[in-house]
């Protein structure tokens, strides 16, 4: 089924998105909570780049939400449709400029240009989105972007790993049922670059959600739809090539090595390796 999205959202309703943003609960290096002797010494070694004092290092590792409570326009979710029309399963690119008004109500220093200490950009910036289902009155489209958040002008940073996000339209209406924008609920999943160093951390929540809809997903009935996996399967192959690769479980490759009597290279990684995570 093919549908066109052009100018679709034309309701003139606002749409109230909550933010949710916890401190970190756990690190490797604990850069977010040096004591004032660790930070001092810290201070002492690296004097051009530390330019801060100890309290005003933790709070700038502990950011809050800048707006716990936004009001969009209809129109401005329409950044994350398709500029024209679309078949279930089709990724498209998303304008970063357009998405950063909903990252910036993270905090302000919200980029989709991802670097890390090399100032290299990533090939793996920016952010796409899929059409995952249709029906008569309805709409899903499944998203993904990577961004990072300057904290503050010495340059230090948050890579969030990435962040996965939906919305689902109701295009009788021309309005926004539902939005989500959340950080994976995993170990590991923000890396901080700070003082010529970089410490993975996992913030349990950061997300970006509309009030509660008197409609649920479940009560849907999509007429065409791709599940949720091959939809960020198809994501995750638009951000990198080598998502294209079947994976095989370890047990059977023991036993397909044995049988076509072939040597098993295997690689050891830390962290997820189809993200920004370490």
């Amino acid at each position: 089924m093919i549908v066109d999205f052009s100018n679709i959202l034309s309701s003139t309703a606002g749409v109230q998105v909550q933010a949710h943003w916890e401190p970190i609960a756990d690190a490797t290096y604990n850069l977010h909570q040096l004591t004032q002797d660790q930070f001092d010494r810290l201070k002492a070694r690296l004097p051009e780049t530390v330019n801060m004092e100890w309290e005003q290092a933790l709070e700038l590792f502990n950011p809050k939400p800048v707006h716990l409570l936004k009001n969009y326009s209809q129109t401005d979710f329409q950044v994350f449709l398709p500029p024209s029309t679309a078949n279930v399963g089709d990724v498209w690119e998303l304008d970063s400029k357009g998405i950063l008004p909903f990252l910036c109500q993270f905090h302000p220093g919200a980029t989709t240009k991802v670097t890390v200490f090399s100032r290299r950009t990533h090939r793996s910036e920016g952010a796409k989105a899929c059409l995952r289902a249709i029906s008569s009155n309805y709409a899903e489209i499944v998203f993904r972007i990577h961004a990072q958040f300057v904290l503050d002008a010495s340059g230090i940073r948050l890579l969030p790993a990435q962040f996965a996000g939906q919305l689902v339209l109701n295009r009788k209406e021309g309005a926004v049922v539902g939005f989500s924008l959340a950080l994976p609920s995993r170990n590991s999943n923000v890396d901080v670059n700070a003082f010529r160093a970089a410490d993975v951390v996992f913030i349990p929540r950061m997300e970006l959600s509309t009030l509660s809809s008197e409609l649920s997903t479940h009560e849907i009935t999509w007429e065409t739809a791709i599940t949720e996996a091959e939809t960020r399967k198809k994501l995750a192959t638009a951000f990198y090539k080598f998502a294209e690769i079947e994976w095989i479980p370890i047990e059977d490759t023991v036993e397909l090595a044995k049988g076509t009597n072939r040597p098993i290279h295997a690689l050891v990684l830390f962290g997820t390796l189809d993200d920004e995570s370490c």
